[in-house]
């Protein structure tokens, strides 16, 4: 099992590509023009080695004002995505502004979803100060701290999933800040 180490919270690997990786990498690379985001939860383990299957990715993303998201919403579609509902206000409005996550997938293949929304709870906010930079074969994704990761997964989740995934980040990482 591979060992990881965050230095001046970065981290750099190379690995093959998966079909999820492949995903958020498409999708966030369309995010990034438009604000600021934070993968958080069950991705985290499993980019690091997590041997369990999920159909969904989480993502907190800055919020951005209406018209950033629509330019977003439509840069989505130009690349081939889908949305949970064709109406980009009514996503803004009525997810996004009220907590709830939003869904888009590549079109035609709805059974891997990114799921993002807005933070509103102020340790959400704070994953946005604490978010480590991962580069992964020259690209750049921006994930939680691990120890912020384990604490959601343990304290608050406690799903057996999210217990395992705990345990396994747990074993990956060297030099963990147990005062996080």
């Amino acid at each position: 099992m591979a060992k990881f180490e965050v230095k001046n919270d970065e981290i750099t690997i190379t690995k093959e590509l998966n079909d999820i990786d492949s995903f958020v990498i498409k999708t966030t690379e369309i995010i990034k023009k438009y604000t600021e985001y934070v993968i958080v939860s069950g991705y985290v383990a499993i980019f690091f080695g997590r041997s369990r299957v999920s159909e969904d990715v989480d993502i907190f993303i800055k919020e951005l004002p209406l018209e950033k998201f629509k330019e977003m919403y439509s840069d989505f579609v130009k690349n081939g995505f889908e949305w949970i509902i064709e109406d980009p206000l009514e996503l803004y409005n009525e997810y996004l502004k009220k907590g709830t996550p939003i869904g888009v997938w590549e079109k035609g293949a709805p059974l891997l979803r990114l799921d993002m929304k807005f933070p509103k709870e102020l340790s959400q906010h704070g994953l946005f100060n604490s978010k480590i930079k991962v580069e992964l074969n020259n690209r750049i994704l921006w994930m939680a701290d691990i120890e912020s990761t384990i604490a959601y997964k343990e304290e608050i989740a406690k799903s057996d999933k999210d217990i395992k995934d705990s345990q396994h980040l747990r074993l990956v990482f060297n030099n963990l800040d147990e005062t996080k």
